[in-house]
């Protein structure tokens, strides 16, 4: 079972399947081979009902051509096939006589029906009971529920008349054509030579050198068989006999042959016609009227006015076709409300009556009896008369054909069938269906008189060497060897699209068997897509040595952003790094090269030009491929021919639907040589291109309220700190790490700063003096300068395993590494932001540090360690910036800005978002269709935890077609007539082709202006104080003298005094002091040790 496919929609390809039934396992695109097919299902308990269905219209299901094959998808397998015999045997048909145009296949599992969607659930609530598939397994129809097979039988089966090829299912050796409508107009050769001009010209040189003088005669008797007989199939069989009469004139006069294949055309579609249509027998009695008389061409010297009369003929005749072919598509109640149809078939009529004189008068015909049939009247149809009467009685027909209930009416009087395509059958214009179909059948006209020519000219060939047919060739679609002599229609299988490794599929069809079939194939060709076509094409096309470029088109439709392409290049290679051409060879590629996409990539040498010359005589079709039927978006590549009918050129036309014109280039060729001949000619430029301005462009000055932010300190870092102590606790504190604190080394959190450094503890005492000082705990607190008073942090944390208490000893240092965490305020937690290397608590104000260190007597010591946060620097206008728009935020301390930078020419890119001269195209189109001269970009940023958001629009000139200008607008926080904002406008470099006309200024109407906001209050920034700085106490104080001592005027009386004692005296002072400080501590142990041994004596 195939795996799910996701989509399928019309013209993609109809999954592949294997499936049980009761006459075995089939494949579904094998066993429907070059039928078109119904798939049916249903999602309820119908399906019984719409087996009933098939089997009554089993008649006409048989009689069709080509053939239709039906497949139902039963969920319940055995109970539906029970009730397919018992409604095949109610029809009067034996179980298993239909097994080879009908299948019910088993799907009790549902794979089959979720592969197709036709399943009713959740995912699915409209499943879809049938599809439609051509004889390239294209899905062309689907059916979705509540419609379904047992009561839209017979609007598929007629779908599928109206929209099979017209050459299907006809005797086509009859008339020298082949299975695809083409035709074998050149017979072999009797000569053993080869020679390509010669085979191609035999018939023409042969026509010219033949004269005759019965001609009237002959043609008399032709035209007697063509009016003769009224039975209603009888103006076919007259049709084929001057079909046959055309063919072998065709055999003489090449140029016929386009007569001969529209002719062909309208005698299918008048055979598959359901019914016989006045109007359309009448056209076809008069067409083939003046085809009869070609036959004189086989006894006259054809001259140049000849020629003509016959091109013009050839042109006539497909107006009738393309007419015979829209009116027969239409239903029988569109035909008769569309009372313009009798118009056009009035307007051929007078043309192939014009024709048909000229072409008397040119073939030297006489003919005075008989011409009835070109001065006749159209037919009037009493249908026709009864729609005219209704249509007037109700309004007109704009109100007939806008209105349901009305055509309901209509054809319930007329006894006609109703269905759900008649309403648009009749608002559909028919002159639109004519034009595509004439453009179809030209196509298919040029690519069989082509293959008639190349056909013939290789079985020429074939004659020389028998042994080919034997030789064993690779094939390129499948990659298998073949030979010619068992190389069948449907002998290979392949993918149309290449191998997805990354999704492991086929993007072609999604499974992994083949979903194409076809002949063997030993060169590459664009005629259909296969895998390995498109890695053989890029081999040339995305390399430089490959190939060498004459002329490349390329327009992008600015509404659906499709790509239209042509293009012509010199051929070098065939891969990259390969051997070099040695046959002058120019390639032809016309629009992109995708398995789902109209594509030719071929190339050209100087005998495939002399060969096409010819074709292109006998055909007059220029066209060489045109990827699109639209008239408003298609890539086009045509043959430019001089007076003499030679090959001269090639002209590429790309058009899309948004473009006022078409880009138009002729490459000038030497078809001797095969290469360019001239510069490139350029007839007509395409695009959206703008007109130069009259004056240059001013925009208003950008508009700004921002917050301001520093990014440089206005100061050194204070490392001049003392120690606070007392005399009891002599040490001092001093950092170490450089610089004294770090931020965030290592961690980061939105709501705390860490700050690390380390402390040296320095103890005082004198050496030997065993006063060793234990420090018992760490505490710190936290400032910003500024501020009147500390604030405690969190716990302190000791690094590199340190632990409490530890002891200093005398004149001893001891190194403490620490960590703190300070707690951010309430509103810098909700920035939320994770600052590395640097404090976002202290990105305005320094922060100080107080460590205060307690020894196991409850005394104090402490320091100040200050941080100043590093500034980073902000974002900065480059050298390539056109524009740079910012708003600083003091809060998060950062800087939201948008640049817009000019890359290349024609580019732009606005922060991060590439502009090229397509997309700014695109904005120019948006505007002049909807008039509004501020576009929105649809570019922009919005964090709505950071209230922020910044958006972009672009200003155009309606009068120059021009993007002049961008304009940017960035919020922060708009609130209250609060926030930050910044407009901004960046004029627009030149940009794409630049029409030289002048035309004046028109600025754009902004509808987008500055937000109702305030100026900012700026908060103070302080980087220092004096609340830190500590002058110590002096070693000793002097009692107060008296004032008597004391120089005169040195004092006040009042004023304490400092006695400066010796430097000798002061030492001995200090050492005995020290030496009361050890007695204190020797009592303080003796008194320990006594207690000790008083507890002792008390146990006991």
């Amino acid at each position: 079972m195939a795996e799910r496919t996701p989509n399928l929609a019309l013209g993609s390809i109809a999954p592949n399947f294997e499936a049980h039934t009761s006459a075995g396992p089939i494949r579904f695109h094998k066993w429907t081979g070059d039928s078109w097919s119904i798939l049916f299902s249903h999602p309820g308990t119908s399906f019984p009902t719409d087996l009933a269905e098939v089997a009554r219209r089993l008649p006409e299901i048989e009689k069709r051509q080509p053939k239709i094959k039906l497949i139902g998808v039963s969920r319940n397998w055995a109970e539906d096939c029970k009730q397919w015999a018992t409604s095949q045997q109610m029809y009067g048909r034996k179980p298993g006589v239909m097994d080879h145009l009908v299948q019910i296949v088993a799907d009790d599992g549902s794979e089959l029906s979720s592969l197709y969607g036709m399943l009713n659930d959740r995912k699915n609530p409209k499943p879809t009971t049938a599809y439609v598939v051509d004889s390239k397994k294209t899905i062309r129809y689907v059916l979705s529920y509540p419609s379904s097979i047992g009561t839209r039988l017979y609007q598929i089966i007629r779908f599928i008349d109206e929209n099979s090829g017209h050459l299907d299912g006809i005797n086509h050796d009859q008339f020298e054509l082949n299975s695809h409508g083409q035709g074998t107009i050149y017979k072999e050769a009797k000569s053993s030579s080869f020679d390509a001009v010669g085979a191609v010209m035999t018939a023409t040189a042969a026509a010219e050198t033949v004269q005759g003088s019965n001609i009237t005669s002959t043609v008399s008797n032709v035209a007697s068989t063509v009016l003769g007989g009224t039975g209603a199939d009888t103006y076919i069989k007259n049709a084929l006999q001057v079909l046959e009469s055309v063919t072998e004139v065709g055999k003489v006069v090449p140029f016929v042959a386009p007569a001969f294949v529209i002719l062909k055309v309208i005698i299918s579609i008048e055979q598959k016609a359901r019914d016989v249509d006045a109007k359309c027998q009448d056209l076809v009695q008069r067409v083939t009227f003046m085809l009869s008389h070609l036959p004189a061409l086989k006894n006259i010297k054809v001259m140049d006015s000849t020629r003509q009369v016959i091109d013009h003929m050839n042109d006539v005749l497909k107006q009738c076709a393309s007419l015979i072919e829209a009116y027969r598509k239409q239903g029988a109640v569109a035909k008769r409300l569309s009372l313009h149809n009798k118009d056009k078939f009035a307007g051929c009529a007078k043309a192939l009556s014009d024709c048909t004189n000229d072409l008397m008068v040119s073939l030297q015909i006489h003919q005075s009896t008989r011409l009835d049939i070109l001065t006749r009247g159209i037919p009037d149809d009493p249908e026709d008369e009864a729609a005219k009467k209704f249509v007037d009685a109700h309004g007109g027909l704009e109100a007939v054909k806008n209105n349901e209930a009305l055509v309901k009416e209509f054809a319930g009087k007329m006894n006609l069938e109703v269905d759900d395509s008649v309403m648009n059958q009749l608002n559909a214009n028919i002159t639109d269906m004519m034009q595509e179909n004439q453009r179809q059948l030209e196509r298919t006209l040029n690519e069989s008189v082509s293959a008639s020519v190349i056909d013939g000219l290789k079985s020429l060939a074939e004659k020389m060497n028998e042994a080919e047919k034997e030789q064993t060739f690779k094939c390129v679609q499948c990659d298998k060897e073949f030979r010619e002599s068992t190389n069948g229609d449907k002998s290979c299988s392949f993918h149309k699209a290449e191998y997805d490794s990354w999704s492991k599929i086929y993007r072609c069809c999604g499974t992994k068997n083949p979903c194409e079939y076809g002949k063997h194939r030993a060169e590459h060709h664009s005629d259909y897509p296969y895998g390995p076509f498109f890695t053989w094409a890029r081999n040339i096309t995305w390399y430089l040595d490959t190939r060498e470029n004459w002329v490349e088109l390329k327009d992008t439709n600015l509404e659906t952003e499709d790509e239209e392409m042509a293009s012509i290049s010199k051929l070098l290679k065939w891969q990259t790094k390969g051997g070099r051409i040695e046959q002058p060879t120019f390639l032809i590629q016309v629009g992109e090269l995708r398995h789902n996409t109209s594509y030719l990539f071929k190339a050209y040498n100087a005998k495939d030009l002399e060969v096409i010359t010819k074709v292109v005589d006998i055909t007059h079709e220029f066209v060489i491929f045109r990827n699109s039927l639209r008239e408003d978006e298609f890539s086009m590549a045509e043959w430019v021919l001089n007076a003499e009918g030679i090959i001269t050129g090639v002209r590429l036309t790309v058009k899309v639907a948004t473009a006022e014109k078409p880009f138009v280039r002729v490459c000038p060729l030497d078809i001797k040589t095969a290469d360019k001949a001239g510069e490139i000619i350029a007839v007509s430029e395409g695009g959206l291109r703008s007109y130069t301005p009259a004056t240059t462009y001013v925009v208003p000055e950008t508009k700004t309220v921002s917050d301001t932010i520093d990014i440089k300190s206005p100061r050194e870092l204070r490392t001049d700190f003392k120690t606070r102590t007392s005399a009891s606790l002599p040490v001092v504190l001093k950092t170490t790490s450089e610089p004294p604190l770090v931020a965030n080394p290592r961690y980061a959190n939105p709501r705390e700063d860490r700050f690390e450094g380390t402390l040296s503890v320095f103890n005082k005492h004198a050496a030997g003096s065993n006063n060793p000082i234990s420090i018992s705990s760490v505490t710190a607190f936290y400032r910003l300068v500024g501020d009147k008073e500390y604030k405690k942090a969190k716990a302190v944390e000791l690094i590199d395993q340190t632990t409490l208490p530890f002891t200093v000893d005398p004149r001893q240092t001891a190194a403490l590494k620490f960590a703190v965490n300070v707690p951010r305020s309430e509103e810098d937690a909700k920035q939320n932001l994770n600052w590395f290397d640097r404090a976002f608590v202290a990105r305005r104000r320094p922060l100080r540090l107080k460590l205060v260190l307690t020894d196991v007597e409850e005394e104090e010591c402490s320091t100040v360690i200050e941080y100043i946060c590093p500034q980073y620097k902000l974002q900065q206008k480059s050298e390539n910036d056109i524009g740079f728009f910012y708003i600083d935020d003091a809060k998060s301390w950062s800087r939201h800005y948008v640049n817009i930078e000019k890359k290349n020419e024609g580019e732009i890119v606005l922060k991060h978002t590439k502009l090229d001269v397509t997309r700014m195209q695109k904005v120019v189109y948006k505007a002049l269709k909807s008039g509004e001269s501020e576009v929105d970009l649809e570019i922009g940023e919005k964090d709505t935890s950071q209230e922020y958001e910044w958006k972009a629009w672009a200003l155009v000139d309606l009068s120059c077609r021009r993007l002049y200008a961008f304009k940017i607008l960035l919020t922060k926080g708009i609130q209250d007539g609060k926030g930050l904002a910044c407009l901004g406008y960046a004029l627009n470099p030149p940009y794409g082709d630049v029409i030289e006309e002048k035309r004046p200024v028109m600025y754009a109407k902004e509808k987008i202006s500055f937000p109702e906001i305030g100026e900012v209050v700026q908060e103070e920034e302080v980087w220092d104080d004096d609340f830190d700085d500590f002058v110590p106490e002096p070693s000793r104080t002097a009692l107060p003298s008296s004032t008597a001592s004391m120089p005169v005027g040195t004092l006040a009386p009042t004023s304490p005094i400092q006695l400066v004692l010796p430097e000798e005296l002061d030492k001995r002072l200090a050492s005995m002091d020290k030496r009361l400080d050890s007695m204190d501590s020797n009592l303080s142990r003796i008194a320990s040790v006594m207690e000790q041994l008083l507890e002792i004596m008390r146990s006991k």
